[in-house]
């Protein structure tokens, strides 16, 4: 499973980056999203600041701001 952090601009909405997340980050994402089962891989969530600030913490990267919606995707690889 491939997860993909989405950031689109809140004025237009459009894609302005992504954050790919580390390929052995499923059973953390699962305790940070709360997820009771396993991902398909067609899903999308919003995310919550609580979430992000998980998420930037399992990256080791700070991307979160107040100019994007952040999504979650799960796709399978």
């Amino acid at each position: 499973m491939k997860f993909v952090v989405e950031a689109f601009d809140k004025e237009n909405e459009f894609l302005d980056f992504e954050i790919v997340l580390p390929d052995d980050c499923e059973a953390q994402l699962a305790k940070i999203m709360n997820w009771s089962s396993q991902q398909r891989g067609d899903e999308g969530y919003n995310l919550s600041s609580t979430q992000l600030s998980s998420i930037e913490a399992l990256t080791g990267k700070h991307f979160n701001d107040d100019k994007h919606i952040f999504q979650l995707t799960c796709n399978v690889s």
